[in-house]
């Protein structure tokens, strides 16, 4: 990481080495040139890419004098209050100076409007050109006006730094190059896409930057499966912890086949306040952990670095430099911080706030027009003989939903009990379903933010992925093709910008449409009913004790 100066008598000495010791050991005349050689080690140091962790998946790159920040979410909750930034950010966005904000994908923790509204508006915006119309007047209600919607494998520059984007579907991945350095940021996109994508992905970041100094990976999970469904027999905690495993064995992996000089393990940087949820923040893989489990099932030898960085900390000169106080924190005791800074919250979070008939109404209709809309997702021997049922937390009388066929068409109706025949029972409140069902993302608000616990009965559910079918029902999401044919020109030219990725994608889509779950491993039965040594097996991760890692 540091130049490197060769002198007559063939001796190498780095430029990291302190100044006394190497006038010590050069000749009078070479002390000279040494001399001379400072102002420009200086120049290199201040040429170098300089790292700020800001908080969950948001770092500053500093390269020069040209500054650019990912994915902030710096201030205030996340998914109508469920999720709660810890560790805390010490910068408010209000202060911050960035020449560009890049955006990896539209996840309200990486596309946070609270936080975009504080800062600046000067600031150059990118995000990733998708089939989906609607980001550039997002942005510009809240006030940026340039902004580049990035093609993939296009190079962008800012003054003197490029900026690459490689899409897939709504994901993105992006590379940031400074002078001799490459940092790759794959974010959360490649943990939970189809394995095709990914692979597809590692090679074209191998072939394309076969040095990469920098690799940024999310690290947890963040979505309510598997820890929120329930199934006879199984053990939430176990499979909690084997789930965080699978996403730290994926980071390893990526890091194993990209090798660059840092790998940086960012996120889950949040904590749940629900009750029922806490648990959750306890399973979490330990990222002080990385480095052990790298060495022990991908490489003994590995010279890559893994620095464990705190809100504050910095990457700089080829150094970690350890600045929060939280270093100085056990990180699995670091949770009973983060109850005390949100007491108040907490106990908001813990409050049922009865809702009333009226607005119980107003889901029932919202409910019977989006179930019917959203059959169209699934072939019709998917959802032929579907009969489920909802528990609404906060109401007090008839605080049931059930779903069931009547004459081809989904009924849905309040009840005082759930269906003797159903499948599946989701747990949710009446006020979040409702906010979900009236925006276009708002599925979110359940699945990411932690909102449903779902009960599965039988093995046969499990099979046919009928939980995963019930909650895509009765969430609001945009539907591709939809999308496709509102904006043909857009989808045109979505398909030319990156033909390899979205010819995937498209097969993807048809050839797998009576099919469920198209992810191999993501989304599966297996997380319900395997034992530990089997879900290991089909998820090609090690057998390790987890307790010691979590």
């Amino acid at each position: 990481m540091f130049p490197i100066f060769k002198y007559r008598d063939h001796k190498y000495f780095s430029a990291n080495a302190t100044s006394t010791s190497l006038r010590y050991c050069l000749t009078k005349k070479n002390r000279i040139k040494f001399i001379r050689n400072k102002t420009a080690h200086r120049s290199f140091v201040t040429n170098m890419m300089q790292i700020r962790y800001m908080a969950h998946s948001s770092v500053l790159i500093s390269c020069g004098d040209t500054k650019l920040i990912m994915d902030p979410w710096l201030k205030g909750p996340a998914y109508n209050e469920q999720w709660f930034l810890w560790p805390l950010p010490v910068d408010k966005p209000e202060d911050l100076e960035v020449d560009a904000i890049l955006i990896t994908h539209g996840h309200e923790d990486h596309l946070h409007p609270e936080t975009l509204r504080a800062m600046k508006k000067d600031a150059h915006v990118f995000f990733s050109y998708q089939w989906r119309a609607g980001i550039k007047s997002f942005l510009n209600q809240i006030g940026f006006s340039e902004i580049t919607e990035a093609v993939s494998f296009r190079t962008y520059e800012v003054k003197d730094v490029k900026i690459t984007y490689i899409g897939f579907s709504l994901e993105s991945v992006v590379v940031v190059e400074y002078e001799n350095e490459v940092l790759v940021n794959i974010n959360d996109a490649l943990n939970s896409n189809h394995e095709n994508a990914v692979e597809f992905i590692l090679k074209e970041l191998k072939l394309r930057w076969p040095k990469i100094t920098y690799l940024l990976s999310g690290w947890s999970g963040a979505s309510y499966f598997p820890n929120q469904v329930r199934y006879p027999g199984k053990n939430d905690e176990e499979t909690g912890r084997l789930r965080e495993q699978y996403f730290a064995n994926n980071f390893c992996r990526f890091v194993h086949r990209l090798q660059p000089n840092y790998a940086l393990p960012f996120a889950s940087g949040f904590v749940l306040l629900y009750e029922e949820n806490k648990w959750i923040n306890h399973v979490k893989f330990l990222r002080t952990k990385t480095e052990e489990y790298y060495k022990a099932h991908y490489d003994t030898e590995t010279t890559i670095q893994f620095p464990v960085l705190y809100p504050g900390d910095e990457l700089k000169e080829g150094r970690s430099l350890r600045i929060s106080p939280l270093h100085q924190v056990d990180e699995s005791r670091q949770m009973d911080l983060a109850y005390k800074q949100y007491a108040m919250e907490l106990k908001k979070a813990n409050e049922v706030s009865i809702i009333g008939d009226a607005q119980v109404g107003q889901l029932l209709a919202l409910l019977r027009y989006w179930v019917n809309f959203n059959r169209q997702i699934y072939h019709v021997r998917v959802t032929e003989d579907l009969s489920f049922s909802i528990r609404l937390r906060d109401c007090e009388r008839l605080n049931y939903i059930n779903l069931g066929f009547y004459n081809k068409q989904l009924l849905v109706q309040r009840a005082n009990a759930p269906l003797e025949s159903r499948s599946v029972l989701i747990h949710t409140s009446a006020a979040r379903m409702l906010l979900g069902l009236k925006k276009v993302w708002g599925g979110d608000l359940l699945t990411i933010g932690y909102g449903i616990t779902v009960e599965v009965y039988d093995q046969l559910t499990l099979e046919k992925n009928l939980d995963i079918v019930c909650i895509r029902l009765v969430t609001r999401y945009p539907i591709a093709r939809q999308d496709l044919m509102k904006f043909p020109i857009r989808a045109l030219k979505f398909y030319a910008y990156n033909p390899k990725l979205t010819s995937l994608w498209i097969k993807q889509k048809i050839v797998l449409k009576p099919y469920v779950n198209k992810y191999p491993y993501n989304e599966r039965d297996h997380w319900m009913n395997y034992n530990k040594c089997d879900l290991c097996a089909v998820c090609k991760m090690p057998e390790i004790d987890l307790a010691a890692y979590s």
